[in-house]
């Protein structure tokens, strides 16, 4: 993964120390810091507005708003404390894959991808003083890094990323998603927000990310695809290997395979976000086919997960 200059350029760094991570609860920080966060109190400036989500602290909605407009906001404060700032980032082989087409949509597989994204939040809460901890995972928790704070800690967190296998040799076995979080929410002493960044190919990661919400941590979980998984155009007959168990597939790839696929892999990622919304859980879909900074600068925002 190289050093930061690989990563992002100087122009980009400068923009990404204009963002906020945006947080809607109330966390106890331990020193000042400069950030936007969704609380209520008398000594916190009003920053801006967002919709409701079930799940909400209704302490948090504007209802002068309610009452002229019938529908529910939630007003964000700027606060002067520091926030623990935890991102899980999917080792799994899952999220090593890439398509055979994928050099012509793009260069990164999800896992690299998903490393430059956490890369990218981890600058952004460092350069607002928030503290910062990259957390590995996939079959089994991995070795965290330890939460640092202050942009002279960015090199730290991109050696961390740096280290993580390149290969999907390491994490093969299935994604345990529940085992992971548990043992994160039992490791972890403060809560604070947490960024899950994987494919969620997982039938328990919606209840997995639903137990660290129960445990008081806010949650956003940023989905990362490969542009194939949305689009196979395969034809003829194809063996496909589970990239995580290894058990092959033989069939016939015709469009009516094809057309089923797509509708099963539409209600798997609708399914997926519905189950985030309903346990007030960020949700966020992208490709590797995304631009970068497009996703960073743009779609973040409109997602209210940065500003």
């Amino acid at each position: 993964m190289g050093t930061s200059s690989s990563l992002f350029d100087s122009a980009f760094l400068v923009k990404l120390e204009q963002l906020h991570l945006l947080s809607r609860k109330l966390f106890r920080g331990r020193q000042h810091a400069e950030r936007r966060s969704r609380q209520t109190g008398a000594s916190m400036e009003f920053a801006d507005y967002r919709n409701y989500a079930p799940g909400d602290d209704l302490r948090t909605v504007d209802w002068n708003v309610y009452g002229r407009l019938n529908r529910l906001f939630v007003k964000l404060f700027e606060a002067e404390q520091d926030l623990h700032v935890s991102i899980l980032l999917d080792c799994s082989a899952s999220m090593h894959w890439k398509g055979e087409v994928a050099a012509t949509r793009s260069a990164l597989c999800k896992f690299d991808h998903a490393r430059r994204i956490a890369a990218a939040l981890g600058y952004v809460a460092l350069a607002n003083l928030d503290r910062v901890n990259l957390v590995p995972f996939g079959t089994d928790l991995g070795d965290d890094l330890g939460f640092v704070r202050g942009k002279q800690q960015f090199h730290a967190v991109l050696d961390f990323l740096k280290r993580l296998p390149d290969s999907p040799e390491p994490a093969r076995g299935q994604t345990r998603m529940r085992v992971c979080f548990q043992a994160f929410a039992r490791r972890l002493k403060c809560r604070g927000l947490v960024f899950v960044l994987s494919d969620f190919f997982d039938p328990e990661a919606a209840d997995a990310m639903g137990l660290l919400h129960r445990q008081q941590f806010e949650v956003s979980a940023l989905q990362v695809l490969d542009p194939v998984e949305l689009d196979p155009g395969l034809s003829g007959d194809v063996r496909l290997v589970d990239a995580e168990t290894e058990v092959a597939f033989d069939m016939l790839a015709d469009a009516r395979l094809l057309k089923a696929y797509r509708a099963e892999f539409d209600r798997f990622v609708a399914e997926l976000e519905h189950d985030c919304m309903e346990r007030a859980i960020g949700f966020v879909q992208t490709t590797t086919a995304v631009p970068f900074e497009d996703l960073v600068l743009r779609v973040l925002r409109e997602k209210r997960l940065v500003k």
